[in-house]
């Protein structure tokens, strides 16, 4: 596991002597692993650069960068390729590049209790295998499905896997204790260590709708500031903005599922009624479509004009522009994305609120599995 990489310039430590602060250099092995990580950042993911061109980009020496880039090839991090044209004067250098082969990240998908899915993915993103467990209907998820599809997958990995990622519905700390998930009928969670304790590998489990807009801005066409909106069993938000995730107080930020929308008497989850969750959740479409299958296309522009009304606010709140929308096909269709954008743009825009871009996820229903996968790759070689 690679501890967090000091950033360049930072004082790693300080001592108190006289009344004077005096700062201690950087260990060694702080040294070590900041060095590996600038050079993995300035190959990861596709580029191919020289020993030379890495000393340049990195301002490492020659000396260094060789020693560096011959550590991570014993590694298998990173591989050498073919040799690259000189401009100048003096033999033409070794292509090294980033092996995303050398390992693989676990990734679980929970959002959907009736369709547990699995991938597992290499170290830039790339999809090797995917698995789904269908479960019975039931109050509450078994944490033995959840244990027995990482187990079906981990047996299968035929690289070193370097972390398990779970993409989760719910308030999620820190430690990725899951808090509080209505739609799992969980409480207090403790997924990293359950997973943990049986695999022995490094675990990180975050909230779905999190994980998705993280995901959207490494792997897909997202922006630094976006509201990504997960429609699944529930409904969740994950907010960016200047490229970080907001969590906000108690990690219950982009809750809006449980948000009363209308004063209907359907119950939700959450104890309460006319939830947004009542109202655009994939099970109440769904069930709503195949009474009146010829009312698709009505049904889903109404879909959106609730979920237009609800993210009027946090829109005036913040002036983000971008909403992705993340979801089954049969549910995030153009009808339901341009009748969200539509009712936005009513609602909030004005001389001071520019219009919003509504769009379809690039990564469809993937998004969480890979965005989870991704927080594996930052905190594992903090190339993210």
């Amino acid at each position: 596991m690679v501890a967090r990489v000091p950033v360049l310039g930072e004082n790693v430590g300080f001592k108190r002597e006289s009344g004077t602060r005096r700062y201690a250099s950087a260990a060694p092995s702080d040294i070590r692993l900041r060095n590996r990580t600038a050079i993995m950042r300035a190959l990861y993911p596709h580029d191919w650069r020289s020993r030379a061109e890495l000393a340049k980009i990195t301002g490492m020496s020659k000396v260094s960068t060789s020693d560096v880039v011959a550590e991570l090839i014993r590694d298998g991090l990173v591989v050498e390729g073919e040799y690259k044209n000189s401009q100048g004067p003096g033999k033409p250098g070794l292509s090294i590049g980033f092996n995303p082969q050398a390992g693989c990240v676990v990734a679980l998908d929970l959002s959907d209790i009736t369709h547990l899915r699995a991938l597992v993915i290499n170290l830039v993103g790339d999809v090797l295998l995917r698995e789904q467990v269908d479960c019975p209907e039931q109050a509450s998820l078994d944490i033995k499905q959840v244990v027995g599809l990482c187990q079906r997958v981990l047996h299968q990995c035929t690289t070193t896997v370097m972390g398990i990622a779970v993409a989760t519905p719910g308030t999620v700390n820190d430690e990725g204790l899951v808090i509080e998930a209505p739609n799992l009928g969980w409480s207090n969670m403790d997924l990293p260590s359950i997973l943990g304790d049986i695999s022995k590998i490094p675990v990180v489990v975050t909230n779905d709708a999190d994980a998705a807009v993280f995901a959207e801005r490494y792997f897909g066409a997202g922006a630094p500031d976006m509201i990504l909106v997960q429609i699944a069993k529930g409904i969740g938000a994950g907010v960016l903005i200047s490229d970080s995730i907001v969590t906000g107080r108690g990690f219950t930020a982009g809750e809006i599922g449980h948000v009363v929308m209308t004063e209907g008497n359907k119950p939700c989850v959450c104890g309460k009624t006319g939830c947004l969750e009542t109202l655009v959740s994939v099970p109440v479409l769904d069930e709503r479509i195949a009474k009146n299958p010829s009312q698709a296309a009505t049904i889903l522009l109404e879909a959106g004009q609730s979920l237009g009304r609800a993210l009027a606010m946090p829109v005036a709140m913040t002036n983000i522009t971008r909403i992705v929308l993340s979801g089954p096909k049969h549910i995030v269709t153009p009808v339901l994305v341009e009748s969200t954008q539509h009712t936005i743009d009513s609602l909030a825009r004005s001389r001071f609120i520019d219009a919003v871009h509504v769009q379809q996820s690039t990564l469809g229903q993937d998004a969480a599995m890979l965005g989870a996968a991704a927080l594996v790759l930052r905190k594992e070689l903090a190339v993210l």
